[in-house]
């Protein structure tokens, strides 16, 4: 993942600039600790310095003397060298820093995100939180969270960084006018972010940062780590395949849009697929053979946020659209809103398989929740009815938790079943929490089982077999 951009350098500049800083340092490369001060052989005098005097200095230099001069990663290493020569000119150095780690804390402020840079380059990151300027908290894919134990040098420090990041990553302005701010930066990984008004002026800014998918899993991934099992992972892949649509709930981070991304990664080919995510597109379904040319059939559509709403374009303008390009399947990344919800369960109960997720926090509170956010659009239909709609549109439905040990689970997979004015649920998959175990350094291990609880309906069997389930994939399910 990578967070910089790539901008220009001037090259006669640069070239000037590295013959003159190669020439003054032969001993560039040293890592051990600056002196401390004391009377050198030509009687020059080592300086202590404090990072908080240091940095601004520094930038204040950088900015006088090299202001029509971009850096980008290509010449990262000319900025560092910069920033080395000044601190050797002048005889500068940092309490328990090497020459080395002094001039990457002081790169790492000026031209990248301070603190924040090493976790956003990390693949095993999934989300990191800025608290206040002394606060970051750090959750990796698995295992618990833990804190950073550097943090931002003063609430000043957070805010300036934090506006850096909004700015050069998703063009989205940061001040008191404008104290909320919520986008993407780059691809897969949301932002939101509170200025200083907002919260206590000495905590500087609050911050959340979630990387969405930082690996792609795949089936093989689910069952070795516990999600389910392959009997589990073959029911849900099959029902979508024969047009059974799915909606998948969970709390943030439980894992809900990777394992369905990864299911719809089986569809078949030859029919069509679209899907609708807000603002950033995390999915990637397109499939190539050897000669790059396309296999499947998918089109991916993404949100457009505008303060003008002429210019925005919602989820429910994206479905409206889609609903006119003939699709076998859709998707909805996430249902938030009223009409969104009925939007999806029309589409779903007139032919077409869909498959989405939202927030809720049981297999019934799924139905209760579409139907809640559908009766905001249609207050005039009766709540039972709409509870019908719902369960008729998405006949299974999944639920996954992120447990303690950090492992995403399914915990229930099950039928809703329509029967006239009445709703049933039946259980087909289910985890079974046994023990807990504490392990040698602390953590804890979850041991239990995916249990076979009831087989499917015959309501459920009809349908696969009049979409096109032969007899032997059906025996092979059951």
């Amino acid at each position: 993942m990578n967070f910089f951009k790539q901008k220009n350098i001037n090259t006669e500049e640069a070239s000037e600039a590295e013959k003159s800083v190669t020439e003054k340092t032969s001993d560039e490369n040293r890592t051990e600790p600056i002196a401390p001060p004391q009377e050198e052989a030509q009687g020059i005098k080592r300086v202590m310095v404090s990072y908080d005097v240091l940095l601004p200095e520094i930038q204040a230099y950088m900015s006088s003397q090299y202001a029509s001069t971009v850096y980008d990663m290509d010449r990262a290493e000319m900025f560092r060298n910069y920033i080395k020569q000044y601190l050797i000119d002048k005889n500068y150095y940092i309490e328990g820093k090497t020459l080395a780690q002094a001039v990457e804390m002081l790169y790492s402020d000026m031209a990248e995100f301070s603190v924040l840079t090493s976790y956003l380059k990390r693949t095993d990151i999934e989300e990191i939180n800025v608290n206040s300027w002394d606060d970051i908290e750090i959750r990796p894919s698995g295992g618990d969270s833990y804190k950073a134990k550097e943090t931002f040098k003063s609430p000043e420090h957070c805010i300036d960084i934090i506006k850096r990041l909004l700015h050069d990553q998703g063009k989205m302005a940061f001040d008191d006018s404008r104290p909320i701010a919520k986008g993407f930066l780059g691809k897969n990984t949301r932002i939101t972010a509170i200025y200083s008004s907002l919260i206590d002026k000495e905590r500087g800014a609050a911050c959340s940062i979630r990387i969405v998918n930082p690996k792609q899993l795949s089936k093989v991934d689910f069952i070795n780590s516990g999600t389910c099992n392959e009997e589990m992972y073959r029911f849900l892949s099959t029902c979508f395949k024969c047009g059974i649509s799915e909606c998948f709930a969970g709390e943030t981070g439980s894992g809900k849009t990777t394992i369905m991304s990864d299911i719809m990664k089986n569809y078949p080919p030859e029919k069509r697929l679209i899907t609708i995510e807000s603002e950033t597109r995390e999915f990637n379904l397109v499939q190539r053979d050897e000669n790059g040319k396309v296999k499947n059939n998918v089109i991916h559509m993404i949100t457009r946020d505008s303060d003008d709403k002429s210019r925005a374009v919602t989820q429910l303008d994206l479905l409206t659209t889609s609903l006119t390009m003939d699709p076998d399947a859709l998707c909805m990344a996430e249902i938030k809103f009223g009409g969104e919800a009925w939007g999806a369960q029309e589409a779903a109960r007139t032919g077409h398989a869909v498959m989405t997720t939202t927030h809720a926090s049981s297999i019934k509170g799924i139905y209760t929740r579409l139907a809640t956010l559908c009766i905001q659009e249609y207050s005039n239909i009766p709540y039972t009815t709409i509870l019908q709609l719902v369960s008729d549109a998405f006949p299974v439905a999944v639920y996954q938790h992120k447990f303690e040990d950090g492992i995403r689970r399914v915990t229930e997979i099950a039928e809703c079943i329509h029967n006239g004015e009445n709703i049933s649920f039946n259980t087909l998959w289910q985890y079974r929490r046994e023990r807990d175990e504490i392990l040698d350094d602390g953590s804890k291990k979850i041991i239990g089982e995916f249990v076979r609880v009831n087989p499917i309906s015959d309501s459920l069997k009809n349908r696969l077999f009049n979409n096109g389930l032969s007899p032997a994939e059906m025996e092979s399910l059951l």
